[in-house]
């Protein structure tokens, strides 16, 4: 079962099985809707426990951040149509296709399944890149219905116009991003202190944050569990790069 750890005014729990996850999941969200919330929940999986911040606004920060931003973003939308077969419609599709590809943005990766974020957070079995053991982490939002960016109410608000953090819900500019059930959190640069707010620090959501942490020694044994369910790479990466990586799991590892 989930173990509740008391720490300030948002929730932390342990979990060492799927199934201790999906139990607190049902009752939180339950509780919610008995507030009158009936609001999605999301989710988002981390192999190491750092604060949530959008890659752009990971160290080393370089001067003048957001004019290098919209720098990037605009030689990114010249240069990139050659690369791909898809059309984006808007500068919205621009930035969830250059988020995919790696491209430092203010976007964060976020997704409506519960066990895909799990998944991600487990994915390296527990392990930092040098092998040491590495515990993970799981965010839980409990998203409300004005959190969300409404682009056909908005219509002219581009993606680096944004005065607050908001969610954005993409199109499905790549399979990846459906099946991965996937969204962003949109972060706010804030002018007078030059950075971005770190989702865990802003006051309009750290109350609303659950954090689930995986002790390294549960991690292959909770992958296990997920591909049991169905939830692995090759459902998550639907493509042959997903299929072979799950492949080289199942049968070597």
């Amino acid at each position: 079962m989930a173990k509740p750890i008391k720490r300030g005014t948002r929730a932390s729990h342990k979990v060492n099985s799927v199934s201790a996850f999906l139990k607190y999941i049902e009752r939180e969200k339950q509780d919610e809707e008995a507030r009158g919330n009936k609001a999605d929940f999301i989710f988002r999986g981390q192999s190491i426990d750092k604060p949530l911040l959008p890659k752009l606004a990971r160290p080393p920060l370089h001067h003048d951040l957001q004019n290098r931003e919209k720098l990037v973003f605009e030689e990114f939308k010249r240069t990139s149509l050659g690369l791909t077969d898809l059309t984006p419609e808007s500068e919205w599709d621009f930035l969830a296709l250059a988020q995919h590809h790696g491209l430092p943005t203010r976007l964060l990766d976020w997704t409506y399944g519960a066990l895909a974020a799990v998944w991600f957070a487990v994915e390296n079995g527990g392990k930092d890149h040098d092998g040491n053991p590495q515990n993970a982490v799981v965010w839980l939002l409990k998203t409300q219905k004005n959190d969300f960016i409404e682009r056909e109410k908005q219509p002219n608000v581009g993606p680096l116009d944004n005065h607050k953090t908001r969610i954005y819900r993409p199109r499905a500019v790549t399979r990846r991003i459906v099946a991965q059930g996937g969204l962003f959190t949109v972060h706010m640069f804030q002018v007078t202190k030059s950075k971005f707010i770190p989702l865990d620090e802003n006051n309009a959501y750290r109350d609303r944050l659950v954090k689930f942490s995986i002790e390294a020694r549960f991690c292959e044994k909770i992958k296990a569990e997920l591909d049991g369910c169905g939830v692995n790479r090759a459902s998550l990466f639907p493509d042959l790069d997903g299929l072979c990586g799950h492949l080289a799991w199942r049968y070597f590892k």
